[in-house]
């Protein structure tokens, strides 16, 4: 059973958006999604989030440096890279931006819950 938590999902890609809302969703969390990097950072600054799911190639900012700049504002939130193209950036370059770990696109429902049950216990409660 995966806990209570409210998890941010930003990618570019409406198709993906709806897809990890409704598995998040299902798996009785909140989701809020949005496909803009800088609509992301002004929700971290307005809201807690236990987890944050961050496509990698997104246009207008990486990344990596979303993932840095929401690490800025919300330290301990659990931040996990979802992309087809992890493969393109070096482990250490992904866990130095502040990841937690990565899940591969297309992701299993099994997958997105065991990242979301590490980073929901691993947080404090928003």
């Amino acid at each position: 059973m995966v806990a209570k938590g409210t998890i941010l999902v930003v990618d570019n890609e409406s198709d993906q958006l709806e897809m990890m809302k409704g598995i998040l969703e299902r798996i009785g969390l909140q989701a809020w999604t949005t496909d803009s990097p800088q609509r992301a950072l002004k929700m971290v600054r307005e809201q807690a989030f236990n987890l944050v799911f961050i496509d990698l190639i997104m246009p207008d900012i990486d990344g990596t440096e979303l993932c840095e700049q929401i690490k800025r504002i919300q330290p301990d939130t659990g931040i996990y890279a979802y992309s087809g193209h992890a493969h393109l950036y070096r482990p250490e370059q992904l866990q130095r931006a502040g990841f937690a770990g990565t899940i591969n696109k297309p992701a299993t429902m099994d997958e997105i819950k065991a990242a979301v049950s590490r980073s929901v216990q691993a947080s404090p409660p928003p």
